[in-house]
């Protein structure tokens, strides 16, 4: 996806331009990128963990905002199946009953419930839960409460209820050996990374990051793709602005450009990002 949008985008330039992709970035792809005359503008999108951004030269420090969502989540492998996509399944409002550990449903809880999505493919199966910020004893216990078995029988029954009709039902011994799961709640942040875009005058060169690279959750919600190409909406005109930019005026403009609308998409996942994903 990344890569069709922005060749698309790149020959819309009208531009002479040599473009070069690359599935790791390292030291040796730096010295690469001196021997290449002109301007250069640099995508960074190796995931959160990568290393491009860094070695490029943007700040390492991201910020971490709260979602006001407690989540955990669980993935299931079976090595004997291919990979089939299989449709997502979403149910609401579901509560647990926890009193085999000591948690009992109060009548002043108010909490909503919790929302369960099962997605991903015949091989690798996800499931995700997540609640609205709430006190109630479930959500207390969930989260204080370490004890693997708890939530590891609530993945597995959540998925033999709502699993597709023609998928085999986990039993214990296959959860046990093929399920890996939080084993709590936590709390669902969003990592936003400070530094998304700069320009290196001596070198002519603009460093982008995108996708988890600049923005990510700590949760699964299956569509994790979709914040990335919100911040990709920007891109075509930020690549037509240094392309023309001449003065530092002109570059200090095309970096505002990119930074507010990276700004605009972050405060909008905030506010919007589960409700959408999970809790819709």
């Amino acid at each position: 996806i990344y890569l069709e949008y922005m060749l698309t985008t790149l020959r819309r330039c009208n531009k002479n331009t040599v473009t070069k992709f690359s599935c790791k970035f390292d030291k040796e792809t730096c010295k690469e990128l001196d021997g290449i005359q002109g301007r250069l503008l640099v995508i960074a999108c190796d995931g959160r963990n990568g290393q491009a951004s860094r070695l490029l030269g943007l700040d390492e420090f991201s910020e971490q905002h709260s979602c006001n969502a407690y989540g955990a989540i669980a993935a299931i492998e079976r090595t004997e199946a291919r990979d089939v996509p299989t449709p997502e399944k979403r149910v609401h409002n579901l509560t647990f009953d926890l009193s085999a550990y000591g948690a009992y449903h109060s009548d002043n809880d108010c909490s909503p419930g919790f929302s369960l999505k099962v997605f991903g493919n015949s091989k690798h199966r996800f499931i995700s839960l997540a609640i609205s910020k709430c006190e109630s004893s479930v959500v207390k216990a969930l989260r204080t409460i370490l004890d693997r078995s708890m939530m590891r029988n609530i993945f597995m029954k959540c998925f033999n209820l709502y699993k597709m009709g023609y998928e085999q039902s986990l039993s214990e011994s296959y959860a046990l050996n093929h399920m890996k799961f939080s084993p709590r709640l936590f709390e669902i942040k969003l990592s936003q990374r400070c530094e998304t875009v700069a320009y290196f005058h001596d070198c002519d060169t603009f460093v982008l990051a995108e996708g988890e690279a600049a923005l990510s959750f700590n949760f699964h919600t299956g569509l994790d793709i979709n914040p990335a190409i919100r911040g990709l909406m920007s891109l075509s005109k930020f690549i037509e602005m240094i392309t023309l930019a001449e003065s530092e005026h002109s570059i200090s403009n095309a970096l505002l450009f990119k930074m507010k609308h990276n700004e605009f998409v972050c405060k909008d996942l905030i506010r919007n990002g589960l409700r959408e994903y999970m809790f819709s």
